[in-house]
């Protein structure tokens, strides 16, 4: 008769029980983590400050699902480096954070020391005597002034002013926005074009 012979699985280590070189290994592997996350947050940060520039307009709801898709990444990042299956609920949260924390910080400090980039638009652009555009500032990186100009003498610093041309012509139209990190203007040449109004 031949003995079966049982292979007893060995118990995981203990904290105490794990060698120092053991100990080492995952204070490294923690640190790497952490790296790939705060490096992430700034790189989706970036990604999401060019984004803002470019479109001109609102895309906080897109920047929080580039921010939710780094972290997703990071799970590929992991595996690439043989780590996912060690990380438990608790550790994806922490990268969460520590990717949020990141994404947020660079995304604001980028949108908060920058030259404003001037914009506008306006409901009309033409039309007869008296004629009333209403104008909107579109300007990016966070302006905290501006300075109209409607091409008639008249000018203004509210941020969506409304102007009454009374007069026929073609006028330019010039908006100068400013912050603390300094100015920025755009000039749209014969922008408003007012005809004269036939009589009745």
């Amino acid at each position: 008769m031949t003995e079966d012979v049982h292979v007893e699985e060995q118990p995981a280590l203990s904290r105490k029980q794990k060698t120092k070189l053991e100990k080492q290994a995952e204070h490294i592997e923690r640190i790497k983590r952490t790296v790939t996350a705060c490096l992430m947050g700034i790189f989706v940060g970036i990604l999401s400050y060019y984004l803002q520039i470019t479109v001109k307009s609102d895309i906080g709801l897109l920047a929080f699902m580039l921010m939710l898709a780094g972290v997703v990444v990071q799970r590929h990042i992991f595996i690439l480096m043989h780590q996912s299956s060690k990380l438990g609920a608790k550790d994806w949260f922490y990268q969460g954070f520590m990717t949020f924390a990141f994404w947020f910080m660079t995304w604001t400090i980028l949108l908060s020391t920058t030259v404003p980039v001037a914009g506008f638009s306006s409901n009309v652009s033409s039309g007869t005597t008296p004629l009333t555009v209403a104008f909107s500032d579109t300007s990016t990186n966070t302006p905290t002034s501006w300075n109209w100009s409607f091409g008639d003498g008249t000018f203004s610093t509210v941020k969506d002013p409304e102007k009454t041309y009374a007069s026929a012509g073609n006028f330019t139209v010039n908006l100068t926005t400013a912050n603390a990190e300094g100015t920025n203007t755009i000039t749209k040449n014969d922008y408003i074009t007012v005809f004269s109004a036939v009589p009745s």
